[in-house]
This record gives C-alpha cells, sequence and structure tokens, in this order.
C-alpha cells in the first residue's frame, strides 16, 4: 500500500532566477532595496496538496532557501512558504512559468533588517543529463 500511494505524487525538478524588492528598516517600502537569486528546488503535488522546496544564491544575503506548502498542481498554485534565511513568512504564487511571493519578516538581524519582500521569479524545468552511450566499440 505504501508504494501505491508513493506512486501517485508527481514531482518536478526546477531552477528559479528571481527579481525583488525588501522594505529596509520597517514595514514600507520608503527605503527600498534591490534583491536577486538563483535557486534550485523541487515541486511535489498529491491529490491537490502542493510542498516545495528550494535553495540557492541570493544577494545581498549571499545564501538562501525556502520550504512551501498549500494547493494546486504542478503548475498553478498558491502556498504557504518559510524563508529560513533570512527569516520570512507568506504567500507564494505560481503560474506557469512564473512565480511571485509577498513575505513579511521580523525588521532586524534574523530578517536581514527587513520587514518585508516582494518577489517575481521566472522558472524552468530541471533537465535531466542523458547518458553518452557509444555503440561503436
Amino acid at each position: 500500500m505504501p508504494m501505491l500511494a508513493l506512486g501517485q505524487t508527481e514531482r518536478r525538478g526546477f531552477t528559479e532566477l528571481n527579481i525583488g524588492v525588501a522594505s529596509i528598516y520597517g514595514y514600507d517600502f520608503g527605503e527600498p532595496f534591490p534583491g536577486l537569486s538563483f535557486l534550485v528546488g523541487q515541486t511535489f503535488t498529491d491529490k491537490g496538496l502542493v510542498t516545495e522546496y528550494q535553495i540557492g544564491l541570493a544577494a545581498p544575503s549571499i545564501l538562501t532557501g525556502k520550504l512551501a506548502i498549500g494547493g494546486g498542481n504542478l503548475d498553478k498554485n498558491i502556498m504557504v512558504a518559510c524563508r529560513p534565511w533570512p527569516l520570512f513568512f507568506g504567500p507564494q504564487v505560481k503560474l506557469g512559468w512564473f512565480s511571485a511571493s509577498f513575505e513579511v519578516g521580523f525588521d532586524d538581524e534574523i530578517s536581514f533588517d527587513a520587514g518585508l519582500i516582494a518577489t517575481i521569479g521566472f522558472r524552468w524545468k530541471l533537465k535531466k543529463k542523458k547518458k553518452n552511450v557509444n555503440s561503436n566499440c
């Protein structure tokens, strides 16, 4: 029975490039600060439940990652996300090749001195490497 349940889960690996803006030293965009990230991750779906993880390089925080859970499918979904570093929480939406998020932090060191961040991302599928088989032995 557990093997049958695992077989129903769909998953998709991806690479994502994000641009965004952060509200520095507060919860308004009076002092906006730009950001950029390049991430790899994987999205899973099973009967409408969608989960996702991603990790990658970011500026200015150097590293970032995100865990999310919500509803939809691999192409269209809405999730609630937690970014452990810098620490933020908020909704994330994916429509086709694009994703967007609006996240709330703590406006201190754990959130890289930002209260809010908003991002827009472009995703593409990870391609599996094919083995080069030489038939001329």
